[in-house]
């Protein structure tokens, strides 16, 4: 049996205690010497009167204002002397509170009715080589740590040892540009691969590496889906025409190719006839005129022939023309799109470029992150500008040193062992 588990067990447990009681300790400590000031927030109630609550912040001159006593200077006092000064304004006071059916009732006030608290400290700012520089809550028992992760962790963006980087808001503008401008692109490819598969619709599906709203990369798809649409009718109604001008054609020459057959019998029979005429003209049974009309019938019938023959190699000529349209038009078209697929191909690459390239320069990174090669690693220098009485003081800090409410937490990352 193994018998080291409830061992560990509790050492787990002792040290999660022993953690637990560390914190209560020093959150303890910190309220009992923390000393109010200007910008924080304090709570003032009374027990059993739910209406008497009363929260208001320190004011520029060190003093809050308390229904019914007035202007009481709290600046410079700790928590436990703010609840002594509120204790001895309000005790022995006679309060009135409403109760549910309507009635008021009368409350005397006794010391340990009154509580008095801090709800809401000043604000700590960061500022520096962080993602997110500015003013932020402050919480009891809070590191520089904490507050660096709060405000997005430590930038290479904003390190002093880049100089002439760019504001991240203009860069995550650029960012988002880059993205809209991409998945136009994205989706143009699609369209294009659908129109040049003759298909009607394509994947709509939003690329997964793309953090676009919907509403923004819906019109983006709409626009496109309609211009496949349009595309896709207009090609297809160009064929269309241009296969019922062939098959007119082809109908035509039909026609005229069983006329040309009769009026090559037509003439063939003008032939013969005019020479049979000519034989029984010099035989002398009969007259001239006679053979002067076959000859007419002879050319008219010859010349109909002509005109029809002449028709078919035009209507021949139109039915090629036709056809080598059909496929002109299908080669053109084919050229264009995968013109405009390389194009946006190229162009899609770029902008993969530039947004991996925004992308990094956007990038976070721990304190003990690595520049490239060759240029060191990097470590987070803290300063904590703290007002001391009348004074402000530097302290040179690590990242787990206490922080008080109204703290001003600078960063620096510096190579390490450089300046």
């Amino acid at each position: 049996m193994d018998r080291t588990r409830p061992r560990n067990t509790f050492t787990h447990i002792s040290l999660a205690c022993a953690t637990a009681m560390a914190l209560l300790v020093s959150n303890a400590c910190f309220a009992a010497q923390y000393r109010l000031a200007a910008g924080d927030t304090v709570e003032v109630s009374i027990g059993g009167a739910s209406e008497q609550r009363h929260k208001a912040q320190i004011q520029i001159d060190g003093t809050i204002a308390i229904p019914g006593i007035g202007t009481v200077e709290v600046a410079g006092m700790t928590t436990a002397e703010l609840q002594s000064r509120m204790e001895t304004l309000l005790q022995s006071r006679i309060l009135r509170q409403r109760l549910p059916d309507g009635r008021e009732q009368a409350i005397v006030v006794v010391p340990g009715d009154v509580i008095a608290s801090v709800v809401e400290y000043r604000p700590i700012y960061v500022t520096g080589d962080v993602l997110t520089p500015g003013q932020l809550a402050y919480r009891s028992s809070m590191t520089v740590r904490q507050a660096v992760a709060v405000s997005g962790g430590y930038s290479l963006l904003r390190s002093r040892n880049q100089p002439g980087t760019n504001d991240p808001a203009d860069l995550l503008r650029d960012y988002q540009s880059f993205s809209t401008e991409y998945v136009k692109e994205y989706f143009h490819v699609l369209r294009i691969d659908a129109e040049l598969a003759n298909k009607d619709a394509f994947d709509q599906t939003t690329p997964q590496d793309i953090s676009l709203p919907a509403s923004a990369i819906a019109p983006i798809v709409q626009a496109e889906a309609e211009s496949l649409k349009t595309a896709q009718t207009d090609y297809r109604k160009e064929r269309r025409f241009l296969e019922d001008a062939v098959k007119q054609a082809d109908a035509q020459f039909v026609t005229l190719s069983k006329q040309q057959e009769g009026e090559e019998k037509g003439v063939q029979a003008d032939e013969e006839e005019l020479d049979r005429v000519i034989k029984l003209f010099g035989s002398g049974s009969l007259p001239s005129p006679r053979v002067t009309e076959s000859r007419r019938a002879l050319l008219l019938s010859s010349t109909r022939r002509l005109q029809t023959t002449v028709e078919l190699m035009r209507l021949q000529r139109q039915r090629e023309d036709s056809a080598r349209q059909i496929d002109r038009v299908a080669s053109l078209r084919t050229v264009t799109l995968l013109r405009e697929l390389r194009d946006s191909n190229v162009h899609m690459t770029d902008l993969r470029i530039k947004m991996r390239s925004v992308g990094q320069k956007l990038q976070p990174v721990s304190g003990s992150a690595a520049l490239p090669a060759g240029t060191g690693d990097l470590r987070p220098q803290v300063t904590v500008i703290r007002k001391s009485g009348p004074q402000w003081e530097k302290i040179t800090a690590s990242e787990d040193f206490d922080l008080e409410p109204g703290d001003v937490i600078e960063i620096a990352l510096r190579q390490q062992g450089g300046s």
